[in-house]
């Protein structure tokens, strides 16, 4: 699917013919979605992504909450790439039920919550530690199991990658789409290689996905389409996808989607 229906006017349109009809608004708004869960890393998120799909979900008219492995103020990849975060919450303890959808953001820092991954990354934040990558696999498995939106950007679509539910990524047999870039430096088994070196699709499709080459979905001139939905998994290109990205999601918790 790479076509999605704007929601905010429909919303709207919605709310004055519900106020018309003598519904209060107050009502309609407590029934609202519940939020969505945007995960960062703390070390090397990319901030673009981060704000650009969070101007865009409450633009949608969705709420956020913002997660990272620790509530530390969470560093943006590049020193001029954006300003710290302070996460709402940890991500131990968050429960899926609480939530309408998941979203990883990219940043090489993504690789912290890579939970199957078994190699060893040169840059030590990017190791994660195992409590908070079980604490993402299970928040993974519960939003699968209640039938809720899994969705990552760029190097975020890794972490889908290397989860595992009932034995196997998410997104085995799954069309995706993500950056063309690189990973970050890393050693596995008796092969290492430096940073960008290998690209992100060999994460990706060595954990069963089907993923579409850059700029490959609608204007082969731009990523701002480039946006995948297979069921319930939604993934983004990179930042330029940010907007188109956020209107899926919004659409798939609403239940609007074409």
């Amino acid at each position: 699917m790479n076509r999605f229906a704007p929601t905010r006017l429909r919303s709207r349109l919605a709310l004055g013919l519900l106020a018309l009809a003598g519904v209060n608004a107050a009502a309609v708004a407590s029934s609202s979605p519940m939020p969505v869960l945007m995960v960062i890393a703390n070390q090397d998120f990319y901030y673009q992504e981060y704000a650009a799909v969070r101007a865009s979900l409450e633009a949608e008219g969705l709420r956020v909450v913002v997660a990272a492995g620790q509530r530390t103020a969470a560093i943006p990849q590049g020193m001029m790439s954006g300003l710290a975060v302070l996460p709402d919450r940890a991500l131990t303890g968050a429960d899926a039920s609480d939530y309408s959808a998941i979203v990883f953001v990219g940043g090489w820092g993504a690789s912290a919550y890579q939970y199957g991954f078994a190699g060893t990354y040169a840059n030590a934040a990017y190791n994660g530690t195992r409590n908070v990558r079980q604490g993402v696999n299970s928040l993974i498995n519960d939003f699968v199991a209640q039938d809720k939106p899994v969705a990552a950007l760029d190097h975020g679509v890794t972490v889908l990658a290397w989860a595992r539910v009932d034995g196997v990524s998410p997104i085995r047999g799954r069309v995706v789409v993500g950056s063309a870039g690189g990973t970050p430096a890393y050693r596995l088994g008796p092969s290492g290689f430096v940073d960008g070196e290998r690209a992100m699709r060999s994460q990706i499709e060595g954990n069963g996905a089907l993923m579409l080459n850059a700029m490959s979905v609608g204007d082969p001139l731009s990523a701002a389409d480039d946006v995948w939905v297979d069921g319930k998994i939604i993934t983004g290109e990179n930042p330029a996808s940010a907007a188109r990205f956020a209107e899926a999601i919004a659409q798939s918790v609403m239940g609007t989607v074409d």
